[in-house]
């Protein structure tokens, strides 16, 4: 399990596991996660109180941010705010990423395969776990080491040929949980990236027997609903109790 934000009572978002005896909440950079989180907070905030009434107008509701193309001047005036705290998630959270592949492969946790789960940028951790792994080995040295992994609201490209290669490094299912509320994401990924095409708000366009869409719109309406809402999430993929 991997977190994408972080507060002092982080583990409440995988309380919904606690049925399991054997399971592994992964931390890692701990004080960068809690000052985008905190950064997070205040754009919210911000943005609420500085997009003009016209402009709200203009777009509707804030989940309609999600899909534009022009962001508001106001709201992108407001990026300094975040901007460096997460582009230091966004680099740490790939190589924490690599990192974890390289601890699997050694099979520190012995012969059994295991499941990975992650949301936000715990979700890039994995994503770059996985393509580390075909990338750099020969099939039957990460063969059988993860059975099931499920990304939900990931900040990583939606390229079918990059997730084609993710689906070869689990045994079974590769899910992409995303929601096209999420406008947060849409805007930071842009902020860092010449593309919007990010997995964590739309499905992925890719034909395997392994690869599962999952829309989460009807229950995360925004990014930050992901660490206390990561219960109803993982009971719509089958997990918890």
């Amino acid at each position: 399990m991997v977190d994408g934000l972080f507060k002092s009572d982080e583990i409440k978002s995988w309380s919904v596991m606690s049925y399991s005896h054997e399971q592994y909440l992964l931390k890692y950079e701990t004080k960068h996660l809690l000052r985008f989180t905190s950064a997070l907070s205040d754009l919210l905030r911000d943005t609420a109180v500085s997009i003009a009434a016209d402009e709200i107008v203009k777009y509707t509701i804030f989940s309609a941010l999600a899909s534009s193309l022009a962001w508001p001047v106001t709201l992108m005036s407001l990026t300094s705010v975040i901007d460096n705290p997460w582009s230091i998630c966004m680099k740490r959270s790939k190589a924490v990423g690599i990192h974890l592949s390289s601890v699997l492969l050694k099979k520190i946790h012995g012969d059994r395969p295991v499941t990975l789960v992650g949301y936000g940028l715990g979700a890039r951790v994995i994503f770059f776990c996985l393509l580390d792994m075909v990338t750099k080995n020969k099939p039957e040295q990460y063969s059988g080491i993860i059975e099931n992994a499920v990304l939900c609201g990931a900040p990583v490209t939606s390229q079918p040929l990059v997730w084609r290669k993710l689906c070869d490094a689990v045994s079974g299912k590769l899910a992409n949980g995303y929601s096209s509320n999420d406008w947060v994401l849409s805007f930071l990924y842009k902020t860092t990236r010449v593309t919007t095409a990010v997995a964590g708000i739309r499905a992925v366009d890719v034909t395997d027997r392994k690869l599962v869409n999952v829309d989460l719109s009807s229950v995360i309406s925004g990014h930050s609903d992901y660490i206390s809402k990561m219960g109803d999430v993982l009971k719509i993929f089958g997990m918890g109790s």
